[in-house]
């Protein structure tokens, strides 16, 4: 299908980027909304004391709202107890009315004229739909081509435009940094990020051979926006899950580096990258291996411009990383002169700065696993667990059970996880050699199609 004139007109600056003319910086030749996100707190707007919950003379705070059963069946309680008496037990989507909320895990209903108690565990506030499916058709994503083993930053900045042009009133683009050869960064917003009470950030294209891991996230934006209105997981509504946690996915960081394993030299735009990466290919190709020739070396590159690993320019036990590490610019493993020295990292900083996430996932490749313990503390370990095995659970991925350890240091997940305590999640992609096939995508695709809902779905219910 063609692309609208207008979404065209929006890129065709950028597009000349990849020839001789000196490109003009991307961030003016796309609209984009002011960065920001509304930060929720439990105190009130005028900065007023937090308002202890009502609890009644049993310990339950005093609420009268609806729930609904969120497992196969969920049997209700004379006590709260899973050793007391059977009430009844009830099935998937039964609606109930909730009277209390306990700390033990248990919460008081009123049911058929008695009141009894329930696991918080299997309920949930949003609204189940009869309907526990639906049947989407791949004729109805239009838009990102999958059909190609090269997704390029260009073909990406044009497929946004028309993501917004077709779904504006469902996502904000945001660009939230500049590369080094002038590349913007983007943000997709998908649901209102001012009244969503959760947040989840996906970044994808950390590492430039790692390019289909940009590809699906893509994929999945489109998806997620084009069945907005009408799409359903195990019941609950797409529009109910991202109007109660937001999704924050910035699909390429590291576009310098997607554009150099994909295009070698023939689209970098600034003469001086060209020169250092020469430069670092007649150094480097003494060892051998993937640097036997300048293609080689390019089509494996990780690093961002700079010839700076993104992996290791966090602050996170970025001293320790050790002496075995590159020392100078580099394809790959190279920290940089200083931790968050990076535009992309601090891209990524500044994300974090307008709300606090309650998940953040990663993707690369390859493996089909799925990392959470990245040695941060209890019970955000417990909770990031739980969020990896619901992911798995549909994409059937291994999960990790192993510290991360020395592999953390320096890293954007151990950043997050063991400093910031946000659970956090590395989600290994397929398992080819990098960069994957095209012939692993459907694969990948199928695994993570529903994978977002699942995440949502398990971070509006944490308790």
């Amino acid at each position: 299908m063609k692309k609208r004139l207008c979404a065209a007109l929006l890129v065709c600056a950028m597009l000349a980027g990849c020839g001789k003319k000196k490109p003009v910086s991307n961030v003016t030749l796309m609209e984009t909304t002011q960065y920001e996100h509304a930060i929720h707190a439990l105190a009130d707007q005028g900065g007023q004391k937090t308002v202890e919950p009502e609890k009644d003379k049993d310990g339950f705070i005093i609420v009268n709202d609806t729930v609904y059963v969120a497992s196969n069946t969920l049997n209700i309680r004379v006590e709260p107890s899973a050793d007391s008496n059977l009430v009844k037990a009830v099935a998937y989507g039964t609606k109930l009315q909730r009277t209390g909320i306990g700390e033990n895990g248990w919460d008081r209903v009123y049911f058929e004229n008695v009141t009894a108690y329930v696991s918080n565990e299997y309920i949930t506030t949003l609204t189940v739909q009869e309907n526990r499916t639906f049947e989407y058709s791949t004729m109805m994503l239009s838009v990102v081509d999958t059909s190609r083993q090269i997704y390029s930053y260009d073909s990406m900045v044009e497929d946004l435009a028309e993501l917004k042009e077709r779904y504006g009133e469902h996502m904000k683009l945001n660009s939230i940094g500049s590369t080094k050869d002038n590349r913007s960064i983007y943000e997709i917003v998908i649901g209102n990020p001012e009244t969503a009470k959760k947040h989840i950030f996906f970044c994808a294209g950390i590492c430039g051979a790692e390019y289909m891991s940009s590809l699906l996230c893509m994929k999945q934006a489109e998806y997620c926006l084009c069945y907005y209105d009408t799409g359903v997981y195990n019941g609950f509504a797409y529009k109910e899950l991202c109007e109660n946690a937001c999704i924050h996915v910035i699909p390429m960081l590291n576009p310098d580096s997607v554009t150099i394993s994909q295009e070698y030299l023939a689209c970098v735009r600034d003469e001086q990258i060209v020169a250092d990466l020469k430069k670092w290919f007649e150094r480097d190709k003494v060892k051998g291996g993937k640097n036997n020739s300048l293609e080689n070396y390019l089509m494996f590159f990780y690093a961002n411009a700079n010839g700076v690993d993104l992996r290791r320019n966090f602050r996170y036990q970025w001293d320790n990383l050790g002496s075995d590490i590159p020392t100078e610019p580099t394809s790959e493993g190279y920290p940089g002169a200083g931790a968050e020295s990076e535009p992309e990292t601090k891209a990524l900083l500044r994300q974090l700065t307008g709300v606090t996430p309650d998940l953040i996932v990663t993707y690369h490749t390859s493996g089909a696993k799925i990392t959470y313990n990245f040695g941060q503390a209890e019970p955000k370990l417990s909770i990031a667990k739980r969020y990896a095995e619901a992911a798995a659970g549909i994409m059937n991925y291994e999960v990790v059970s192993a510290n991360a350890g020395v592999s953390a240091y320096g890293s954007y997940e151990g950043y997050c996880a063991a400093e910031r305590g946000i659970p956090t999640l590395e989600i290994a992609l397929g398992n080819g050699n990098t960069p994957l096939s095209l012939n692993e995508f459907n694969s990948i695709w199928n695994a993570c199609r529903e994978s977002w809902a699942v995440l949502q779905l398990a971070v509006i219910n944490n308790k």
